[in-house]
């Protein structure tokens, strides 16, 4: 398979599962706004969609890492490193967090509620440290556009830029309680998000483009 078509199928999957995982919570899934007693009570009747829930984590972790080491090969030395740094960083971060849902979710039962909502409060700080990478991710990329001989057209620097921008304002719900700026909340998954799927789908068209270019230039 052409490997920009493998780097298409594998973001679209990635994507998929990144968007199933959030389906299968539903709309009435906890935040840290819910108290003890809401956290357990949810986990009880919704076990089986967090653990689908952390399922999907594990296939977005792995398409993030295939996605990273495609796009770091087109990239010059130390940004392409500092791009995988960060990439890996989200799936680690991911991963960390859909665990202790999970885990959460297997005896809900015999939790006690002041034990699950400060273990559910450490979960939900997915999203203001997970900034970090994500940064990480965008300034790698945002830095090519600024030479004289600029590697990534400009739409893709100012998206970049845009991005990254926003990812370090977003750090600020680490200070969060409640609302649109609490830990793992509207901020972190809906605007966050939101940029961080057009930024990806941004990289994406340009790397396609790269890796077509390069194999015409190769036959």
């Amino acid at each position: 398979m052409r490997s920009s078509r493998f780097l298409l199928l594998t973001i679209l999957a990635t994507g998929a599962f990144y968007i199933a995982g959030f389906v299968a919570l539903g709309g009435s899934f906890p935040t840290v706004q819910s108290s003890g007693e809401e956290i357990v009570g949810w986990f009880s009747q919704n076990g089986e969609n967090a653990r689908i829930y952390a399922w999907t984590a594990a296939f977005l972790s792995l398409g993030l890492a295939i996605f990273g080491g495609q796009v770091a090969s087109l990239l010059p030395k130390p940004n392409r490193y500092i791009f995988l740094s960060g990439v890996l960083g989200f799936a680690i971060t991911a991963q960390v967090q859909a665990w202790i849902w999970a885990g959460l979710a297997l005896r809900p039962e015999g939790l006690n509620p002041a034990a699950a909502r400060t273990i559910f409060d450490i979960a939900a700080y997915w999203g203001p440290l997970v900034n970090g990478s994500t940064a990480t991710m965008a300034a790698a990329f945002a830095v090519l556009g600024l030479d004289e001989t600029p590697i990534i057209p400009r739409w893709l620097t100012w998206l970049s830029m845009i991005f990254f921008i926003e990812q370090v304002i977003e750090t600020v719900t680490v200070f969060g309680k409640n609302g649109f700026i609490a830990p793992g909340g509207a901020m972190n998954v809906y605007l966050g998000g939101f940029i961080g799927f057009l930024w990806v789908a941004g990289v994406t068209r340009w790397a396609i483009r790269q890796i077509n270019e390069a194999s015409g230039s190769a036959e």
